[in-house]
């Protein structure tokens, strides 16, 4: 990847980012995601990644599937990242987001990109989950923009923004377990677990990303 996309960290909230995850209600999700593509350009990744005047956009998407049966619990897509994956700093890290950066491709040619923030931002994101994910469904679910996740007290987080999406896979666990499945499997392992294992994994929340560990504490498994 030569370049991604960024936003000046001074373009959004006057420079001084709120910390940790906050909500977009669905009726403000459009006109954030067109200010965020209008004011948003390309720039060479290697420099991005040691630039903190700059903030990457990065869709970060958590998969929810149905119960297996009525009053059950939902069940969540859980991924590790291994030695494999691109970004070091997060190899062994426990997440329940999928995503990526935003890259040139995803324009493809069209140079009004900019005013088309909510389909831009979704077909990256759905671009990025064919990549790493085997979909054997016979139709991908819109995601949809939940809030925004920021955290400056990571080498990685002060570099990069993540527009949290909520996925729905409209499947019982059982079904999702069988119908999504990684694809990348290089670069990290996992799949549709129940909701009960999110929360043994959260008695140790240091082995999560700390976008996952934001997303969880502020309630996005508990979301409709």
């Amino acid at each position: 990847m030569s370049e991604v996309l960024v936003v000046d960290r001074a373009a959004f909230f006057g420079g001084d980012w709120p910390q940790g995850f906050q909500p977009i209600a669905a009726d403000a999700a459009d006109a954030f995601l067109r200010r965020a593509a209008q004011q948003a350009r390309f720039e060479p990744r290697p420099i991005a990644e040691t630039t903190p005047a700059w903030k990457q956009w990065i869709p970060y998407c958590v998969l929810r599937c149905a119960a297996d049966r009525p009053g059950g619990e939902p069940g969540f897509f859980l991924v590790q990242r291994t030695r494999g994956q691109g970004e070091a700093r997060l190899h062994g890290a426990w997440s329940i987001g999928l995503g990526g950066h935003v890259e040139p491709e995803d324009a493809a040619g069209d140079r009004s990109w900019r005013d088309h923030g909510v389909d831009f931002f979704a077909a990256s994101l759905l671009r990025e989950l064919r990549e790493e994910l085997d979909w054997r469904l016979e139709q991908v679910p819109p995601p949809r923009l939940v809030g925004l996740i920021n955290d400056d007290s990571t080498e990685v987080g002060s570099v990069h923004a993540g527009l949290a999406y909520l996925l729905k896979v409209p499947l019982p666990l059982a079904q999702a377990k069988e119908r999504v499945g990684i694809r990348e499997v290089s670069k990290m392992r996992g799949g549709f677990t129940h909701l009960a294992e999110l929360r043994k994994l959260w008695q140790n929340p240091a082995t999560l990303e700390s976008w996952s560990r934001l997303l969880m504490e502020n309630g996005i498994l508990d979301q409709d």
